[in-house]
């Protein structure tokens, strides 16, 4: 999110507490659609400005919410999103790699401090022993940062899409044994590579890895618009 959407959204934060528990809760779900939409981050908290005005003016008025967007507000939201230009080429690319930029950073952090190669680090400076400042970096730690990477834009994007279906529809038997399937591979992938080495990396190097990977993050999210 770039600086003029970071003002907005913080402006916008501050209407929010001004809505009532059932506006909010409505509002909650509108702004969650709108996450998942084609839209700029600055498009969506322009709009989200004009509904907490639209709502917050109806609220002092005693109105419902329904008076102001009408019972359908998933359609009231399309109707927006289909009015406002969608994000451009360079705005999506750069939205996917300050995503993907700002995980394997945090992931890649996750495992520099929990490697086992950390610890026997620490224990060897403890004891005086030669320091190694090589860690070693299993093939099963790569399947799983991908995964998890994976996994968690797909969780997000489900359900910002899904922020209006009040009755979720249970997975049919063959979803069922795909996912099932799928966790099971997932697992014998790990147990089969869980202790082969991908390669070898320097302390240092990973962590001016991290630090190119978070730099990067914040200059990309600049062109999301």
């Amino acid at each position: 999110m770039n600086q003029k959407a970071k003002l907005l959204n913080r402006s916008n934060n501050q209407l929010d507490e001004r809505l009532s528990a059932e506006n909010d809760r409505v509002m909650t779900d509108m702004v969650c659609y709108l996450r998942a939409s084609g839209l700029s981050e600055y498009n969506q908290e322009l709009v989200r400005q004009d509904l907490l005005e639209m709502v917050l003016s109806a609220q002092e008025r005693g109105d419902s919410i329904d008076t102001v967007i009408g019972g359908d507000y998933q359609s009231f939201c399309d109707e927006i999103i289909a009015s406002l230009p969608p994000k451009n080429a360079l705005q999506r690319i750069s939205g996917i790699l300050s995503t993907f930029f700002l995980c394997a950073a945090i992931l890649c952090a996750i495992g520099v401090v929990f490697s086992k190669d950390t610890f026997e680090l620490i224990r060897s400076a403890i004891a005086g022993r030669p320091l190694n400042f090589q860690i070693s970096v299993p093939v099963s730690s790569l399947v799983s940062f991908a995964l998890i990477i994976a996994f968690s834009v797909f969780i997000v994007q489900y359900i910002c899409k899904t922020a209006f279906r009040t009755k979720k529809p249970k997975p049919s038997l063959g979803k069922n044994f795909l996912i099932g399937m799928g966790i099971m591979a997932f697992f014998l992938v790990i147990a089969w590579f869980g202790r082969t080495v991908a390669f070898t990396v320097s302390l240092w190097a990973a962590c001016i890895g991290i630090v190119v990977m978070l730099a990067l993050y914040k200059a990309l999210e600049q062109y999301e618009g």
